[in-house]
């Protein structure tokens, strides 16, 4: 051993103590001697031992008493105890386990045996003690990590709180002088005489300013999502209602398009107890991109029941056009914020890629699922499917 391993002999004949500390120095150790169970608390305390050889029968605190009263001491409770008695029948030999001992040697002792035992022990302690150290490194160190993680999030958090601040408030701000601009636009539009040119101008002011109140509108949601306060408000309603509700909404683009609308109910629909708000929206965005999409053809909506549960039913929502489609690789970004197809797709058709994220999050507020099937050239079906009251 490169540094000698102390080790307290605790035995009150003072012949075993000679003995046995002639033994243990030849083979290397450095040897304390206490001839008493409370001597040996002492010379513990004063230079602590890698390892303890401890008698059983002593004058005054015997091994097992003196044992447990080191092992009760925090500061001396790691040190390995091993006995060394000619008491060497079982029951002594429990004895000695259960008072905190790793070891027994019955005497008459063999010096090989002995030497072999000390140093099994002493070794497992110091693996022992470079564990618990390495153990307290890493816990250290783990929580060093967890205190700069939840640095982070309060900083992210921080951070998120102004952003949504900031949302909100640029959406309420833009949103009157929007409505002023597209309320002037559509008297100029009804009441005030004007040329072919001048009437084309004011009605592309007017379906823009619409769009831009579109994305304002877009842009509050999202503030009221992420500052929690997005409420779910929920009434009885008919599907047909909400279906023929979402349809009439997109009939004129639809038809500026010459693009046929479809329906398509299953028989039998309960009325229902839900969100209507929310399913409303997901469908008119569905719709309106279906509409926006798809140069020819036609658009369809299909509402089946996925299970009926008795109280509750789960329907799917379908809405599927005959439009350009959407690659695979893209489909997986759709419902991301601030996410479209490609940069392309921006650009010809316009938008931030607000409204099927808005989508998800309606969906998601609901309980639900949502998801598309496309093919390039093809067309695409966006689905979502929610659970919904039953109330007749």
């Amino acid at each position: 051993m490169s540094d000698k391993a102390i080790i307290l002999v605790v035995d009150d004949s003072l012949v075993n103590l000679a003995a046995l500390n002639e033994i243990l120095e030849q083979q290397g150790f450095s040897v304390l001697l206490a001839n008493s169970g409370q001597r040996a608390i002492t010379v513990a305390k004063e230079n602590r031992p890698d390892l303890i050889l401890l008698d059983v029968v002593m004058p005054g605190w015997d091994g097992y008493e003196t044992c447990k009263q080191m092992k009760a001491d925090s500061k001396l409770s790691n040190i390995p105890i091993l006995f060394i008695s000619g008491l060497g029948d079982t029951q002594n030999k429990i004895k000695a386990f259960q008072a905190g001992a790793v070891d027994y040697v019955s005497k008459p002792f063999q010096n090989d045996e002995l030497f072999a035992r000390v140093t099994t022990h002493i070794e497992l302690s110091k693996l022992r003690s470079n564990l618990e150290k390495e153990v307290e490194n890493q816990t250290a160190k783990i929580r060093s990590l967890m205190n700069e993680l939840q640095l982070s999030y309060q900083k992210a958090h921080e951070v998120s709180v102004l952003k949504t601040q900031f949302l909100r408030n640029i959406s309420h701000e833009f949103r009157t002088p929007m409505n002023i601009i597209l309320g002037v636009t559509e008297e100029m539009v009804q009441d005030t005489p004007m040329n072919d040119e001048q009437v084309q101008m004011a009605e592309e002011v007017l379906r823009s300013g619409k769009l831009l109140l579109g994305i304002l509108d877009n842009m509050l949601r999202f503030a009221e999502q992420f500052s929690g306060e997005l409420i779910q408000e929920t009434s009885s309603f008919e599907i047909r209602e909400l279906i023929n509700d979402c349809i009439n909404n997109v009939t004129p683009p639809a038809l500026s398009k010459k693009l046929a609308l479809h329906q398509i109910l299953a028989d039998d629909l309960p009325t229902v107890k839900g969100n209507y708000d929310h399913l409303r929206e997901i469908l008119n965005k569905f719709l309106e991109n279906a509409i926006k999409f798809t140069p020819a053809g036609k658009v369809e909506v299909k509402t089946e029941v996925v299970e009926d549960f008795g109280k509750q039913i789960e329907l799917r929502f379908t809405v599927t056009d005959t439009g350009i489609g959407i690659n695979l690789d893209q489909q997986e970004r759709l419902f991301q914020s601030f996410s479209q197809g490609d940069g392309s797709t921006t650009r010809e058709y316009g938008g931030l890629g607000m409204g099927l994220a808005l989508a998800k999050l309606y969906c998601d507020n609901m309980g639900g699922e949502i998801g598309v099937d496309s093919t390039i050239g093809k067309g695409s079906s966006f689905w979502f499917q929610v659970p919904l009251e039953k109330v007749s």
